[in-house]
C-alpha cells in the first residue's frame, strides 16, 4: 500500500550540542542545515538526516535499552565509500567494517553512544540469497580493501538514510512483525531466526531492520535524561489511511498537523508525515 513510504530524519538527544555539531560536521562529514541554542539539524543539500537536540549531561543510554542501534547514511557508490573510510581511518577512531553481500559498510559511533552505519549498496548481481530473500550477512573487511587517492570532502549531496536499526523486546519479534507489516503496511525485506527482521516496502529495499538482540526478554527504554532516540520520521504518502487503520485496530496513536506519532510494541517512536514538497 505505501509503496512511496521512505524514511525521513533521525532525532537524537545529545549531552553536549556543540561537540555533536563538530562530530558530525568534521567526522561524518554532515552540514549544518539549521542550528540553534537547543537544537540542530544536520544533512546533505536539500536533505535532513539528524536531528540533535540538547539534553545537557546526559548520559549514553544502557546498551540493552530499546531504541536506536544505529542509523545508516547510504552514499551513492563505492567511490564515495573509500573517500569516508580513508578519512575516518586517519582519525584514529574506533569503526567496524562488514561486507554485507548487499553492501558494503563501516559502523562508528558519535560521542554520545549513538551507532552510525556509512553504507552504499553492491550490484544485485552480487547478492547472497536465502531463498527468495537476500541473506543477512555481516562479514569483516579489512582497511586495505578501501583505498583512494581522492580527499574527503564531506559526504555527497545525494546520501540519503538508507535504513535504520532499532532495538526491540519482542523475544520472538511477533509482535513486531505484526505491528510493521499488518499496521504500518511494510513487508518483510529479510530474517535471521527471531534475532533480526528487515522490512520495507520495496522489492528488496528494508528500510527499518528491527533486533532483539540486546534486549530479547522485555528490556526497557532508555531514561528521560539518556542521550536517546526521540524518533524516526517517515515519508507516509497516505496517513490518513494509515491512521485509519491504526484506529480501526484500537492502536495508540497521536494527529496534529504535522502528520502522526505512534509508538511500536517496544517503545520506539515513529514519526509518519507527507513527503515533502520538491
Amino acid at each position: 500500500m505505501h509503496r512511496a513510504l521512505a524514511l525521513g530524519a533521525v532525532e537524537v538527544s545529545v549531552a553536549d550540542l556543540g561537540r555533536s555539531i563538530t562530530y558530525y560536521t568534521d567526522v561524518i562529514g554532515l552540514r549544518v542545515l539549521h542550528s540553534g541554542p537547543d537544537a540542530a539539524h544536520l544533512g546533505v543539500p536539500g536533505r535532513t538526516l539528524v536531528v540533535l537536540r540538547s539534553r545537557p549531561g546526559a548520559a549514553p543510554a544502557p546498551r540493552e535499552a530499546t531504541g536506536l542501534s544505529h542509523f545508516a547514511p547510504q552514499v551513492p557508490d563505492r567511490a564515495d565509500l573509500d573517500r569516508f573510510v580513508t578519512h575516518y581511518l586517519e582519525l584514529g577512531l574506533k569503526y567496524q567494517l562488514a561486507d554485507h553481500s548487499l553492501a558494503h559498510s563501516i559502523y562508528v559511533t558519535d560521542p554520545d553512544g549513538h551507532g552510525i552505519e556509512i553504507t552504499t549498496p553492491r550490484p544485485r548481481e552480487q547478492w547472497e540469497w536465502a531463498g527468495d530473500q537476500p541473506a543477512i550477512v555481516a562479514r569483516p573487511m579489512l582497511p586495505a580493501d578501501f583505498t583512494t587517492g581522492e580527499p574527503f570532502t564531506g559526504l555527497p549531496r545525494d546520501t540519503t538514510m538508507g535504513h535504520v536499526q532499532l532495538k526491540v523486546s519482542d523475544a520472538g519479534l511477533a509482535d513486531t512483525e505484526r505491528f510493521y507489516c499488518d499496521l504500518i503496511g511494510t513487508t518483510v525485506q529479510g530474517r535471521l531466526g527471531d534475532i533480526f527482521l528487515a522490512v520495507g516496502v520495496t522489492e528488496h529495499r528494508a528500510l527499518l531492520v528491527l533486533t532483539n538482540r540486546f534486549s530479547p526478554v522485555g528490556g526497557g527504554g532508555a531514561a528521560e535524561d539518556d542521550a536517546r532516540l526521540l524518533g524516526v520520521e517517515l515519508h507516509c504518502p497516505d496517513v490518513a489511511a494509515l491512521q485509519a487503520r491504526l484506529t480501526a485496530a484500537g492502536y495508540p496513536h497521536l494527529a496534529d498537523a504535522q502528520g502522526l506519532l505512534v509508538n511500536d510494541p517496544s517503545g520506539n517512536t515513529l514519526r509518519f508525515r507527507p513527503p515533502p514538497v520538491s
